[in-house]
């Protein structure tokens, strides 16, 4: 690796590196960042998601698509391929849709209480990286449908 350092620094940078060189202690590997465990699905409640259903963005617009498509086939997990191709949209659209989507919810809505509306389903493959999908339960089916419907909730 090479780095650039100003002129007057090299001869400091230098002793650092001897100084440390001669202190034989062993260095640290970093600890490897440990997978997100999926977290268990937290419906949520009809104001949050009508709040959320008034984002304006293209981000918001795709992931309205994602959801409306999973509220018509509740617990059914679809990976990220086959959202796409069901709305005719470029997978790389609805990953960074997605991705969106996380960086909305923590940004102005609750994550740390209610999560995604949706959940991420990894599905690990051997010698490759996890295929990733997505599902919601009847329960934030109905809700989603209801928000996007613009019905009073019942019960």
């Amino acid at each position: 690796m090479h780095l650039a350092v100003p002129a007057e620094y090299v001869d400091h940078i230098a002793r650092l590196i001897e100084e440390l060189d001669r202190s034989a202690r062993p260095i640290a590997k970093p600890q490897r960042r440990s997978r997100s465990v999926a977290r268990a699905p937290k419906e949520w409640p009809v104001e949050e998601l009508r709040r959320f259903a008034q984002g304006r963005s293209r981000t918001h617009q795709t992931v309205f698509a994602i959801l409306d498509l999973l509220a018509t086939r509740p617990d059914e997990t679809m990976a990220v391929g086959d959202l796409a191709a069901e709305l005719g949209s470029p997978v790389d659209k609805v990953i960074g849709a997605l991705g969106g989507l996380t960086r909305i919810v923590k940004a102005y809505h609750d994550y740390p209480k209610w999560g995604l509306p949706l959940q991420r389903v990894p599905r690990p493959e051997p010698g490759r990286s996890a295929v990733v999908s997505y599902r919601i339960n009847a329960e934030q089916a109905r809700r989603w449908r209801l928000v996007r419907g613009g019905q009073q909730p019942t019960g």
